[in-house]
């Protein structure tokens, strides 16, 4: 067997964290961006603001072709169908909501005693080859043609489905010559699974496409084409990996940060918003200044609300400095001190047969780029400067993954403040100073998009691809 692929244009290069992506997750980069979801655009730089949004260019389907050879000419063919303003490198990719499409074909040139052809959807999540490593949340048949729909129609150039009229005779003969059948099978947007002790049922969403090198914990998606046979003949099998991305959405922005997005200014700080912004905890540093002195110091992180970021975007953040020595103040609030990054951490455990309590869950940790930061004009009133306000940002790269679940799998994420690193100051924490849990979704809320406030001179090192060229509803064919 042979398996051959239509590939469109290289896209932008993906972004993985600190860990090496393989080729399969690197793959699910480049897929058709869904109901406002983030989009690539090369060669540019991220728009201060954003211009108004133009319609997505539609492109013709792409076609992904899987093959059964013999002797050199292929007697069995599955294509799958996919549309989308661009498209995967090497395998197909769907979005939630749009369904599987394409065709198989038989060119037989001898009697075949096929007696069915059936095609099957897996998704699993997977650990290992042993039995209870493998879990099936989704597991879909779809039957093409069994004998007992009749005698099938040859493929012609005026009729391309070889399904036999209704109420046929049952057909007890080979099969020879050309056939086609188009399918189109619907993906769940939710999957119910046993857990726990009590056996207890929850519904789950499929998750995108998952697998990282130095992770063992896989999410894959599969459809197979099957022709059977009779016992005394051999089965055929052509099975395809695909991509699945899913639709998760933020809660709608609250009113003031949603009029700034509006009218293009500055976003309300912390002290005349609170409702627009998510406080920790307060924390007391201590430590020493140039090892003369003693230094005490609190220091709280404000987010953005909702607590729920679209990939390619950015988090708003906030952080309040207050100590009675202005100098401590004046290291510490140093743009170059500041240690914050997005921390993803990736939680599974191996076998899928037992209680999610009775098993030890196997933690893989990593983190993005630093936050960029900035001076505040946030609390400018304390005329003594012990009090500091500094302005930041997180810039979430367009691939990364979604927040995820699945029964043993998870994908985490939180914004974590680390020790400052400033000159002159020497903390006696080394942990890290505040953990704020968040989720990172695929597609925008309805209403203004999130920008980048960073001011000239203060943008992150590492590039963001502008967001600004999204697809609706409409564009897709929802609406």
């Amino acid at each position: 067997m042979s398996i051959t692929t239509d590939v469109p244009p290289s896209q932008p290069p993906s972004y993985d964290f600190a860990a090496q992506t393989t080729r399969l997750n690197d793959d699910l980069v480049a897929t058709p961006p869904v109901p406002d979801l983030p989009a690539y655009t090369t060669g540019q730089r991220p728009r201060a603001f954003p211009r108004a949004r133009e319609p997505a260019e539609r492109q013709n389907p792409q076609e992904y072709y899987y093959e059964l050879k013999k002797r050199g000419k292929a007697f069995a063919i599955l294509t799958i169908t996919t549309e989308g303003t661009y498209h995967s490198k090497h395998m197909p990719t769907f979005v939630e909501g749009q369904p599987i499409k394409g065709r198989v074909q038989l060119i037989l040139d001898k009697p075949d005693p096929i007696q069915s052809v059936v095609l099957t959807v897996l998704g699993q999540f997977i650990t290992g080859a042993n039995q209870g490593e493998q879990l099936s949340f989704i597991d879909i048949t779809h039957v093409i043609w069994t004998q007992a729909d009749g005698e099938p129609k040859h493929a012609s150039a005026s009729d391309d489905d070889s399904s036999p009229p209704s109420n046929s005779p049952k057909f007890t003969g080979k099969l020879q010559g050309e056939y086609t059948w188009p399918f189109s099978i619907d993906l769940p947007k939710e999957v119910v699974l046993t857990v726990g002790h009590r056996n207890e049922h929850q519904v789950f969403h499929p998750p995108q496409t998952f697998s990282e090198r130095h992770t063992r914990a896989t999410i894959s998606y599969e459809i197979c084409l099957k022709l059977m046979r009779n016992k005394l003949r051999a089965d055929h099998r052509i099975p395809a990996q695909f991509g699945y991305i899913p639709i998760t959405l933020p809660p709608p922005l609250p009113p003031l940060r949603r009029l700034a997005y509006e009218q293009g200014t500055p976003l309300i700080g912390p002290t005349s918003d609170p409702d627009g912004w998510h406080a920790s905890e307060t924390i007391r540093m201590r430590g020493s200044i140039f090892n003369t002195r003693s230094l005490h110091m609190e220091c709280q992180l404000f987010l953005a609300k909702p607590l729920s970021y679209t990939r390619g975007s950015v988090i708003p953040m906030c952080l309040r400095l207050a100590s009675d020595d202005r100098q401590a103040v004046d290291l510490v609030s140093s743009i170059k001190s500041i240690v914050v990054r997005l921390r993803r951490r990736i939680k599974y455990h191996h076998n899928s047969e037992k209680t999610l309590e009775s098993l030890a869950w196997r933690d893989a940790i990593d983190h993005s780029q630093l936050a960029v930061w900035w001076p505040s004009a946030e609390g400018s009133e304390d005329t003594y400067g012990h009090i500091r306000f500094v302005s930041g940002e997180l810039h979430l790269r367009p691939d990364i993954k979604p927040t995820s679940a699945m029964g043993p799998f998870r994908i985490e994420y939180s914004v974590v403040l680390f020790p400052f690193d400033a000159v002159g100051i020497e903390l006696a924490e080394t942990d890290p100073l505040i953990e704020v849990p968040v989720d990172i979704v695929t597609a925008f809320a309805r209403g203004p998009r999130p920008r980048m406030l960073a001011p000239p001179g203060y943008e992150s090192d590492i590039p963001v691809h502008s967001v600004s060229n999204v697809v609706s509803y409409a564009d897709i064919g929802y609406l």
